[in-house]
């Protein structure tokens, strides 16, 4: 079935006030240009940028939620050039080796973002130092006798992280919290695993598995004063 999107269009303009309607049909006349040159790239990061240099919505208005509107006439478009407003992969990569963490960082744009990700890396290398040494030092006994019914049935005893709060501030929780967000993977350009993997547009892998499940989950625990 074919996408009609001046149908699309109307029904998204349907209780519009002016200034939106002029909005959608600008976007529509730049999107259609976009398509019309066969540009596959339809995500709201792209889209966003193209429009603002023609004149239109930015891409904050775009991903603002209560703007749903003109990510559905993307959509929309997205779907006529039979793509979607992912960010399509590099068909190419000019490395498949694992860049080393020093090249990483020199991917990141933001310097505070930097800075934060080069502590990480760096508690991440010295937990592991530790860890291999208390491996090495390790010896496991395995108790075999039975065991006693009461010693069964007692409750085990559960110990507790420390707080974060007392470890690093809020600005820097702020940032954490900033990291993890979709905004600051598609601003990168980056995507992300199921398992948790950090990826650039061209599939190198940019923080391994376990990465981003991780500091998302840390920072789902900390409440952030604003």
């Amino acid at each position: 079935m074919e996408i009609d999107i001046d149908v699309i269009l109307e029904d998204l303009k349907e209780g519009k006030t002016n200034k939106t309607r002029q909005s959608l049909d600008k976007l529509n006349e730049t999107l259609r240009e976009y398509h019309g040159r066969g540009e596959r790239d339809f995500s709201i990061t792209t889209i966003g940028r193209v429009s603002g240099e023609d004149g239109g919505v930015g891409y904050e208005s775009i991903r603002a939620t209560a703007n749903k509107h003109y990510r559905d006439l993307i959509e929309a478009w997205a779907a006529k050039a039979k793509t979607t407003t992912k960010k399509p992969l590099s068909s190419h990569s000019r490395s498949r080796r694992v860049p080393q963490d020093n090249q990483l960082l020199e991917r990141i744009s933001d310097p505070a973002l930097r800075v934060l990700f080069g502590q990480i890396i760096a508690e991440r290398n010295r937990y592991r130092t530790q860890l291999n040494i208390l491996k090495s030092q390790a010896e496991v006994v395995i108790d075999k006798r039975p065991v006693r019914q009461f010693e069964a049935s007692a409750k085990p005893s559960v110990e507790l992280l420390p707080s974060l709060k007392g470890i690093i501030s809020d600005n820097e929780l702020k940032a954490l919290r900033f990291a993890a967000s979709d905004e600051c993977i598609e601003r990168q350009g980056w995507l992300v695993t199921q398992a948790g993997q950090v990826k650039n547009e061209l599939r190198e892998e940019v923080f391994p598995r376990g990465f981003m499940t991780g500091l998302r989950k840390l920072v789902g625990e900390v409440e952030v004063d604003d």
